[in-house]
């Protein structure tokens, strides 16, 4: 192991200070707490030693990743915050979900349970829209991070059978390339929001099959020379009677990687919770375990032919080897960063490179897809 960084006294005092001020605020108001992270990132009010090791490596979408721990599509809607997720030990960074008109306010509304749970208090994908984020997409291009963005359409119709509406979509989703392809390493099709109409093109395969057709044809358009991968994002509720045929639908458009899984609007995860009369979605611990299994059904159905991006209820080290043992690549966080704070990529990374060896594992690719639950 080596460091990029070693915190000065001055440094680790500062640390300390913000992390005293953080804990408090977020027992008390989570979304003071959110922005405070945000400052604290920007500020660089919490350096931190960053652990290099070789079994954490990984290999995937073309790249070499220093570690497979990234934070997930959420956290950032404003595309700011690339370089300095990197300082404090994730290995990759996603990006909004943005789509390409402005869509509701910027912030969530979060609740926090004593179960690591949260609820997003959210009907859509709260973002600025890509047409306000030229100059930040412009300065990732000096940045050597791996980084990807996702995309979606806030578009609604109460007809979900209408053929025009599923063209809207596709304007929409082509614009949004247009804008991102050149600045991104990876675009994530979102098709993880309950509430939003192009969800249900998880249910409906021919279409879903020529909206990812055209996308990785206007990726290579628009990118020809460093083109980004594509990605797909599916939500916790898909059925097991669903995932041969999008298994299908990925393998024949040639998707680079799937993300599993999204938040759940399970009203009996809320209610065990305590936080039934609650509206929004559910994230966090109560979305490890069937998000992980999931993940090990598309696996198994993919033949590992499939990348898959662990995403839902990671907090510690063994979360993260559990995921990659179930046949996720790369993982992502976003409510462990709300609980823990700015150290947990660390954590984890340090956890599992030891879990690795422990096991017998030379990489993190090595162990992917090792157990069948």
């Amino acid at each position: 192991m080596s460091d990029l960084h070693k915190p000065s006294f001055i440094e680790k005092l500062s640390k300390k200070i913000f992390l005293f001020i953080w804990f408090f605020i977020k027992r008390t108001n989570p979304n003071a707490a959110r922005r405070l992270l945000y400052w604290g990132i920007t500020d660089q009010a919490f350096l931190t030693t960053v652990p290099r090791d070789s079994v954490l490596e990984t290999h995937a979408l073309g790249k070499t990743f220093q570690n497979p721990i990234g934070i997930s599509a959420g956290f950032d809607t404003t595309f700011k915050y690339n370089d300095e997720l990197v300082r404090i030990g994730f290995g990759f960074a996603e990006f909004g979900t943005f789509t390409y008109h402005k869509d509701r306010e910027l912030e969530q509304t979060l609740f926090l349970s004593n179960q690591k749970a949260i609820l997003v208090d959210t009907a859509s994908w709260p973002n600025p829209g890509l047409q306000y984020l030229q100059k930040q997409l412009i300065d990732r291009r000096r940045l050597p991070h791996i980084a990807g963005i996702s995309i979606s359409s806030s578009i609604e119709t109460e007809d979900k059978d209408n053929k025009e509406f599923y063209a809207m979509i596709e304007q929409d989703i082509i614009k949004s390339i247009q804008i991102v392809a050149p600045y991104c390493d990876f675009i994530t099709l979102n098709l993880s929001h309950p509430n939003m109409p192009i969800s249900n093109l998880i249910h409906m395969p021919f279409q879903l099959a020529n909206l990812l057709h055209t996308m990785k044809d206007h990726i290579e358009r628009h990118a020809p020379i460093l083109t980004p991968k594509l990605v797909v994002k599916i939500p916790l509720e898909t059925t097991d009677s669903n995932i041969p045929l999008l298994t299908d639908v990925f393998l024949q458009e040639g998707v680079d990687a799937v993300i599993i899984s999204g938040f759940s609007g399970s009203k009996s995860q809320k209610q065990r919770l305590g936080n039934s009369h609650l509206k929004g979605f559910l994230t966090g611990k109560p979305i490890m375990e069937p998000s992980t299994l999931l993940l090990n059904k598309f696996y198994q159905a993919s033949k590992g032919k499939i990348t898959f991006i662990a995403s839902g209820g990671v907090f510690n080290g063994e979360d993260a080897y559990r995921k990659i043992c179930a046949g996720a690549t790369l993982v992502q966080i976003h409510t462990a960063l709300l609980y823990k704070g700015p150290d947990v990529a660390n954590e984890i990374n340090q956890k599992l490179a030891l879990l690795l060896r422990q096991k017998g594992f030379k990489s993190v690719n090595e162990a992917v897809g090792s157990q069948y639950f």
